[in-house]
């Protein structure tokens, strides 16, 4: 009876700590939920998302540079105009839209193959240099890590995002058509039944605020509107879906979810700002540091 009372004690606490250790403290945001015949399509046309009612939509407010020591952040280097973020009880996908404007972006890689590598996945090696919106998701709201789960190789990668996803997502896509980089083995989650994107950008330079405009090239200043779709993982296996369990998205749950905008502007190896959404650094290595997230009903005043 002891040893089971001090069990469930300790079940209790784990508990505790799994809910309460996100960030921030007693804040709940909701995701939208798409109803079955406004789901969005990845075709960067984006009227699709007009339909999020305002009280959805998160701007540039609550992010902070965590990575670098820039407490100010400066607008005319990153501005996050507009962040939306859905879900479908359809498809059981999460939904995510940016509106952003760089003064510099990096879109160009000499060679998108080597980010699909083992040395790649396990280090993190060539993944820098280029302008990344970084996702990480905690499906079931347990606040697992996503990485540092063994010094054995095989080990780790087994385990890398398995049951915390960490996505890098290239914005705009490296050399035209690479935009999905999973923190793990699972090189599968790219293909389209698991994950799809959309974008487009204009070029912006203000000359005594004359705007023009244009297609976007590496290394403009512009504004570029992106949208992708996710499928959540309670554990996601490198050998693929049959090995994975995925996560049943359900109305009114609570998800562990954050993001960062990781901002190259000078060199190619590295990058310049992390713009974290809820002002945690370790938002990409652990789920106890995210924030979260409500599945909401559909909005009956849209349905």
């Amino acid at each position: 009876m002891v040893l089971l009372r001090s069990t469930l004690i300790l079940l209790f606490f784990s508990f505790f700590q799994s809910i309460h250790a996100h960030f921030p403290e007693d804040t709940v945001y909701p995701i939208f939920q798409f109803p079955e015949d406004k789901i969005p399509k990845m075709d960067g046309d984006f009227s699709d998302w007009d339909i999020f009612p305002e009280n959805y939509v998160i701007d540039n407010t609550p992010h902070a540079e965590v990575h670098r020591d820039s407490a100010d952040h400066n607008t005319s280097d990153l501005n996050i105009y507009k962040i939306a973020v859905g879900w479908s009880d359809k498809t059981n996908r999460l939904y995510f839209f940016a509106e952003v404007y760089d003064d510099v972006w990096r879109f160009k890689h000499p060679n998108t193959d080597s980010l699909d590598t083992q040395h790649s996945r396990l280090t993190g090696a060539h993944v820098h240099g280029s302008d990344i919106w970084e996702i990480v998701v905690d499906a079931d709201h347990a606040g697992d890590k996503v990485i540092n789960f063994s010094e054995e190789t095989d080990a780790e990668l087994r385990f890398r995002s398995a049951y915390t996803q960490n996505y890098h997502l290239y914005i705009p896509p490296l050399n035209g058509h690479y935009w999905h980089w999973l923190w793990g083995k699972s090189l599968w989650t790219k293909n389209e039944e698991f994950s799809g994107m959309g974008w487009s950008g204009n070029k912006e330079r203000q000359f005594k605020n004359l705007w023009t405009g244009g297609k976007i090239s590496h290394l403009d200043a512009g504004r570029i509107k992106y949208e992708c779709y996710l499928t959540p993982f309670d554990d996601l296996h490198p050998n693929g879906i049959t090995e994975s369990i995925t996560h049943d998205l359900k109305e009114n749950a609570i998800i562990g979810l954050s993001w960062g905008f990781i901002d190259a502007d000078m060199l190619d190896d590295t990058y310049d700002a992390f713009w974290s959404f809820n002002k945690q650094g370790k938002i990409y290595c652990d789920g106890k540091f995210l924030a979260d997230f409500r599945l909401m009903p559909i909005d009956q005043a849209i349905k």
